[in-house]
């Protein structure tokens, strides 16, 4: 394989390259000038806003604790305000309820009084009703022992009369001591 042949230009002389060289160079100069005045135009730029920016976080400090005094004594009356009401508050609502208590204790005392009286007067009643059935009860038990007697003397006559007679006699006597029960007791 072959290879084709290669075209010589003749280069440009040495003189030439070196003056288009520094005439770059005087450029890249003149350029790096003026961005070193821009850097401390720049620096002088940052520097006065620094201390713009000091001064006025300065002012806002002073600012910011004038405020929280103020408001710190604002909540501070308010505080004691509001306290001396919730105090106020408190006293008349304890004596409120200091009133309805003691109503409330003589109401429910005259009602517990109330209810002991009528009480102890059912138990009077009570007590008299089942002392005049005991009594009933006792002279239902003379009237059947006499009876038991008189039945007694029968049966020596007629046995098979007297049986009939003393079952019958005893289911009307339990049957009047359960109606004069249920009397007493008004269940009927």
């Amino acid at each position: 394989m072959s290879v084709p042949a290669l075209k010589l230009e003749w280069e440009k002389p040495v003189e030439e390259r070196i003056a288009k060289i520094e005439a770059d160079v005087s450029h890249i100069q003149s350029d790096i000038s003026d961005t070193k005045i821009d850097i401390r135009e720049l620096r002088q730029d940052v520097r006065r806003l620094d201390s713009k920016i000091d001064a006025a976080e300065q002012r806002l400090s002073q600012k910011i604790d004038a405020v929280d005094q103020r408001l710190s004594t604002k909540i501070d009356a308010v505080d004691q305000r509001l306290s001396a009401k919730i105090d106020d508050v408190d006293q008349r609502l304890s004596a409120k309820i200091d009133g309805v208590d003691q109503r409330l204790s003589a109401k429910i005392d005259s009602a517990n009084q109330h209810l002991s009286a009528k009480i102890d007067d059912v138990n009077q009643q009570l007590s008299t009703k089942i002392d005049g059935v005991k009594d009933s009860v006792v002279s239902l038990s003379l009237q059947t022992e006499r009876s038991i007697a008189a039945l007694s003397l029968a049966t020596e006559k007629s046995f098979s009369r007297l049986s009939l007679w003393a079952i019958m006699l005893y289911v009307t006597l339990a049957s009047g001591l359960l109606l004069l029960i249920a009397q007493a007791f008004k269940w009927i």
